[in-house]
């Protein structure tokens, strides 16, 4: 593959970042107009623009922390945090700046690290790689501190005594909801349990996204995608 094509899907999708960011309706707070914020993301949001604009839609894997991760895995802290990567609040800054240079200069396409980012990119802009939850609160919820929209931190807390079980009637309902949207292949063997959520980091933990290896996380990364998209097509999900 030319380096054109490796780094294209990451471009893309950063692009993607900014744009959404530079032109969702700042100047007025959702409360109050939610019509407008909601129909804005009904038409901009990638997770929503891939359901027919269901709003309860939203990604499953995070494209930005394997990017993160992967920035600075191969070129350390210093260089990034000459364009804004210690602003842990606002990613978009940060990116800004990131596509205002040469991303190969970062992004090594020989590095094999890359090269696996790359496809997980393609997938993660896919259907495969988006969700409906049963309420839209989880959304924002999962995204804080400290799942960070890490899935088998996530699916973790949806059992009973975990953070997100208010959301589900019980273990069985979260079992159905699972099963509904294809959420089986986080699991050993498909055999859903709070006990049986696979590590895909590699950290020993459900709990932890640092990986201990970071191209294994993304070739587990790559397995999932892959599975739910084989598992949709098989079942014929829209």
């Amino acid at each position: 593959m030319e380096s054109v094509e490796i780094l294209k899907p990451i471009e893309k999708k950063i692009q993607q970042w900014i744009y959404y960011d530079k032109n969702e309706p700042k100047v007025v707070p959702y409360r109050g107009n939610e019509k407008l914020h909601d129909s804005y993301r009904r038409e901009n949001d990638l997770d929503c623009q891939l359901t027919d604009g269901k709003l309860e839609a939203d990604t499953i894997i995070s494209l930005w922390l394997p990017l993160r991760l992967s920035l600075v895995r191969i070129n350390g802290y210093a260089p990034l945090n000459k364009i804004g990567l210690r602003n842990k609040k606002n990613k978009i800054p940060f990116l800004k700046e990131l596509i205002k240079h040469d991303l190969e200069k970062f992004l090594p396409v020989n590095n094999p690290i890359v090269v696996k980012l790359s496809e997980l990119f393609v997938r993660g802009m896919k259907r495969e790689n988006v969700m409906i939850l049963p309420y839209r609160a989880i959304n924002r919820e999962r995204s804080s501190a400290p799942y960070y929209d890490y899935v088998p931190h996530f699916l973790h807390e949806c059992f009973q005594g975990g953070k997100f079980a208010e959301y589900f009637s019980n273990d069985n309902g979260l079992e159905k909801w699972i099963k509904d949207e294809d959420l089986e292949m986080f699991f050993e063997n498909e055999k859903i349990s709070k006990f049986t959520i696979k590590d895909l980091s590699g950290s020993g933990s459900a709990k932890v996204n640092v990986p201990g290896n970071l191209e294994t996380m993304l070739d587990n990364y790559i397995c999932i995608l892959k599975a739910r998209e084989r598992s949709r097509k098989a079942n014929s999900i829209l």
